[in-house]
């Protein structure tokens, strides 16, 4: 007897969907309308040589086209370079988004800590994690070139400005974390505890420091060029190479006298067909060079990351939100004067 028990379910879990058409006709997302135009503009070039060689056979017997033999070891080495360009950009966004994962493990691993290893002494855990949400959200600001989000504003009120002043944003809060840790070490907090959450604080400086890298550090604009020519060089020249592969027995119309065969409409759409998957890829190698930029298809959701990091830092404090509490001005310490070394000028509150 095969009977389920009642207290487990044989299929609780939903089913999964998969639909190739869906994905194979999906347009958003895709590089579909980035790439079409210049799809368009290498077809009108292909029309145009077919146009020419009909005409020039027509009124002079010059046959314009060449062997295809070449092209198909060209298209091959070709197909080789936009592939190494594609993983090139893809292991660049692969490395961002494992750096992200390690600011999002580092963020909870300091709140936690902060939470477990300090007394709450005039709000000094609230603080802390109240520093920690914001980071995130200035990392991105950094990486998008940007600033006077609304998130630090939220979650730290007018402290945000000298944030927002600073040359390096992350740095004026990481600064400010240090200088915690060392205010609570001289209070409660243990020699261990005040190594482990530095460790963890320099991991997560390491983490920016990578993400740094990837959006300063594009790939070799020598070989993008290179690349880009050897497609444009490919793609016009392949409609001389086609000519010798269509028939002009069947003329399509007739035109001032002159015969023209179905060869002028059926080489441009296979000049079309070709160059789609060469441009594509290439504009996805484009594509995956900066993965922080909301502008690229591809770009990582670091909005949601770190709202997903505030939420789980209010759930370790404890709180129902973090956002900023008019406090005693004696614990507001980024309001005090200081010359940061990333800061611009000297802030005084």
């Amino acid at each position: 007897m095969n009977q389920e028990s009642p207290d487990f379910p044989q299929d609780t879990e939903p089913k999964l969907k998969y639909s190739f058409w869906a994905g194979a006709l999906l347009i958003r997302g895709s590089v579909t309308p980035r790439v079409l135009p210049d799809i368009f503009v290498f077809g009108l070039i292909a029309f145009i040589v077919v146009l020419t060689h009909q005409v020039v056979t027509h009124k002079w017997g010059v046959n314009l086209a060449i062997p295809v033999g070449p092209f198909e070891a060209v298209g091959a080495v070709l197909g080789l370079l936009l592939v190494l360009r594609t993983s090139s950009g893809y292991d660049r966004w692969w490395e961002a988004r494992k750096l992200w994962g390690g600011i999002v493990n580092q963020c909870r691993t300091l709140g936690t800590q902060a939470v477990s290893y300090v007394s709450d002494d005039s709000g000094w855990q609230r603080r802390f994690v109240r520093l920690t949400a914001t980071l995130p959200y200035v990392i991105r600001d950094n990486l998008r070139g940007r600033n006077g989000s609304p998130e630090p504003v939220r979650l730290l009120g007018t402290e945000a400005n000298h944030i927002a002043a600073a040359r390096h944003g992350p740095g004026v809060i990481f600064l400010e974390l240090s200088n915690m840790l060392k205010d609570a070490v001289d209070k409660d907090l243990h020699a261990t505890a005040f190594r482990s959450m530095e460790e963890n604080r320099g991991r997560l400086l390491d983490h920016v420091g990578g993400c740094e890298r990837i959006r300063t550090t594009p790939l070799a604009r020598s070989s993008a060029i290179q690349v880009k020519r050897f497609i444009f060089l490919f793609l016009v020249s392949l409609p001389f190479a086609l000519l010798r592969q269509f028939q002009y027995g069947d003329f399509a119309t007739t035109v001032m006298g002159m015969h023209f065969s179905t060869s002028i409409f059926l080489v441009p759409m296979f000049v079309m067909l070709v160059s789609y998957p060469l441009l594509s890829l290439d504009r996805i190698g484009m594509e995956l060079q900066n993965p922080f930029d909301p502008r690229r298809l591809d770009h990582l959701p670091l909005d949601r990351i770190c709202e997903t990091i505030e939420q789980n830092l209010t759930e370790i404090l404890g709180v129902e939100s973090l956002d900023h509490e008019e406090a005693d001005p004696e614990t507001l310490d980024l309001g005090r004067k200081t010359r940061h070394p990333f800061a611009s000028e000297t802030y005084i509150s």
